[in-house]
């Protein structure tokens, strides 16, 4: 519910790699997907890549994710598993499965902003990447997707735009991979601060291009040295949830593009570490910081969607999640916009309160 009136919307009409819905058959566009992922990359050139992946208790999908990292060709890859205090012992089973694998231990949960912070102050500083690509724990990557990016992000400066900060993948569903997730995503004051582009189409890769968008989620994003450089990293006051979207409206008013590659997918099976998808604890982080990007970029009809939409006509939304079975997760949107309007932040407790509630 929240826009910047200085930065028009680069939003294209139709998302990258998403058609409308009946275009294409599930059948078509999985297949579509399929080849995507089995297509040879185009070697990049010397630039090195660090990809990290900041797991927080993830288990077996931050192996897996680690696993089709380990897979990826056509660029000089680095991976770095950052660890934010968790207590499932994925760090340590993979330092013995791999004793040369760069790690970063946190020690405690800093946040997906703040544990990425940490592990980028380590890419950029201390590993020489030209290019570190954050990977959320749930995420699995085909091998041509992350040359693909870097691939895209070179293409698009050469053709003389302007220099690129973030570049981002469609991201389909794990269980469903004809599927949009999103295409990269919009920010403006009618859209709940954020919207995910081409969420719940058909993926046709053949429909696949280059877009300008306002933001790339943070589950695959991949940044330029010279964008984090400018921007300082992420803001680790929204802990996690916004914190992407923030960081990338950041990079565009430094004049940076922000990318997403039709052409390139990675498969989302939404975050293990806060229960994904309609959850209550996703539901009341999101709106805490919602009220946090508000006060930062907000602007008046911004701050009147917040009233009408998440506070005058909520009753009604909570009519609607009682219809899906969802009340609970309605009821703690609500209480997310109110702690938020009351200053409170989004952190390590709340973050280990919600994921007691589903243990």
């Amino acid at each position: 519910m929240s826009q910047a009136p200085e930065l028009p919307q680069a939003v294209p009409g139709q998302p990258p790699g998403g058609a409308p819905e009946g275009q294409a058959s599930g059948r078509e566009a999985g297949q579509h997907a399929q080849d995507q992922a089995a297509d040879g990359p185009q070697r990049a050139s010397g630039e090195r890549v660090v990809a990290i992946v900041l797991n927080w208790n993830g288990g077996d999908e931050t192996r897996e994710a680690l696993a089709s990292l380990r897979a990826s060709e056509g660029l000089e890859l680095v991976p770095l598993l950052a660890d934010n205090g968790s207590q499932d012992g994925v760090l340590e089973a993979e330092l013995a499965h791999d004793p040369g694998l760069e790690t970063l231990r946190l020690g405690s949960n800093l946040g997906y902003a703040g544990g990425n912070n940490r592990a980028m102050q380590r890419a950029f500083n201390e590993l020489g990447a030209d290019w570190v690509c954050l990977i959320n724990s749930d995420l699995a990557l085909p091998p041509a997707t992350l040359s693909r990016l870097v691939q895209a992000a070179r293409e698009w400066q050469a053709a003389g735009d302007a220099p690129v900060g973030a570049v981002g993948p469609c991201l389909l569903y794990k269980d469903r991979p004809d599927v949009v997730w999103a295409c990269g995503g919009a920010i403006g004051s009618r859209l709940n601060v954020t919207r995910l582009l081409g969420h719940g189409r058909a993926y046709v890769a053949a429909r696949g291009r280059t877009e300008s968008v306002d933001y790339v989620p943070g589950t695959c994003l991949l940044v330029s040295r010279a964008a984090w450089a400018a921007t300082g990293g992420m803001d680790e006051a929204f802990f996690c949830y916004l914190e992407d979207a923030d960081w990338c409206l950041r990079m565009r008013q430094e004049g940076y593009s922000v990318l997403a590659v039709g052409t390139a997918v990675a498969f989302h099976g939404l975050s293990a570490s806060t229960g994904g998808g309609y959850s209550a604890g996703r539901k009341y982080m999101t709106a805490v910081n919602s009220v946090r990007f508000l006060r930062k970029h907000g602007s008046v009809s911004g701050w009147a969607a917040l009233l009408v939409f998440d506070l005058m006509l909520w009753p009604l939304a909570l009519l609607r999640a009682l219809f899906l079975g969802r009340a609970s997760a309605a009821a703690a949107k609500l209480r997310g916009v109110l702690a938020g309007l009351a200053g409170a932040q989004v952190d390590a407790d709340v973050a280990a309160r919600y994921a007691r509630r589903r243990s």
